[in-house]
């Protein structure tokens, strides 16, 4: 399939004309610069940031974190059943473009590159999924930051049953007035009863869960706004996730047990 019915067919299910070139120029290497993409794209680099920006939005692209900042196509399966959930009348479409890019996705990526510790996601469903894919990886623990606004509710993370089920053990602290106001007593109960550890304290800094030792998911809050923020960073790095395990420890000491902090606020 030639690159002009590729974007045809990108445009269709939901893309610009731009932001179809640039993601097919992403899929046919593991990452770029911006220059880079600019160049093989040609689109001008005045635009080429935009676009970018759009793309990471859209959950089609990913940004890497480094000394210059890299961009990295999302795999197109994962891109695509987002697309076919929302647009279920392109849905064979979608599947159609799907197995055509993934072969091409798949035959460009290099095998590894060491630098790519850090990446970071903006588009709130494809943070759910990641959050998920992680949580079904879990062999021994995970961490977890528990404070709004989530990418994935309570009543929806069905999957830490799963993690529970087969062993993983589950350390969560939440944000005490989150749960008065959103009555979430049920909800933590029964994944207390499934084998949660769980605790609650007055105000936590951000959102991060910490999963195998291994990685760090967390979002920062706006340094504008200083509102808390659904942009999620994934670290992968042996040293920060020790400094991370060592800051939910020192809140996990000083946080209240869940049973207490029930006892304590939930009404007769």
């Amino acid at each position: 399939m030639k690159n002009e019915e590729y974007i045809k067919k990108l445009v269709e299910v939901g893309l610009l004309p731009r932001e179809a070139r640039v993601y097919l120029a992403l899929l046919s290497k593991n990452s770029f610069t911006a220059t880079e993409i600019s160049k093989v794209s040609a689109i001008p680099r005045q635009k080429i940031y935009e676009i970018l920006d759009n793309i990471i939005k859209k959950g089609i692209c990913i940004e890497k974190v480094g000394k210059v900042k890299r961009y990295k196509a999302v795999e197109p399966e994962s891109v695509f059943r987002g697309l076919i959930e929302q647009y279920k009348e392109k849905e064979k479409l979608a599947l159609e473009i799907s197995d055509d890019l993934s072969e091409l996705y798949e035959k460009n990526r290099e095998r590894y590159d060491p630098l790519e510790y850090i990446k970071i996601f903006k588009e709130k469903k494809q943070i759910a999924d990641l959050f998920q894919k992680l949580e079904k990886k879990a062999k021994k623990e995970v961490l977890v930051f528990t404070k709004a606004p989530y990418s994935l509710s309570l009543e929806e993370n069905i999957i830490e049953f799963e993690m529970l089920s087969v062993g993983v053990k589950v350390k969560a602290i939440y944000e005490g007035e989150e749960i008065i106001k959103k009555n979430y007593f049920n909800i933590i109960d029964a994944f207390v009863s499934a084998g949660e550890v769980a605790r609650v304290a007055n105000e936590l800094p951000l959102k991060l869960a910490v999963f195998d030792d291994k990685l760090v998911l967390l979002a920062l809050r706006d340094p504008i706004t200083h509102h808390p923020s659904i942009t999620t960073i994934l670290i992968e790095q042996n040293d920060f996730v020790r400094i991370i395990k060592v800051a939910f420890e020192k809140y996990w000491n000083l946080a209240t047990p869940w049973d207490e902090f029930k006892k304590n606020n939930l009404n007769p």
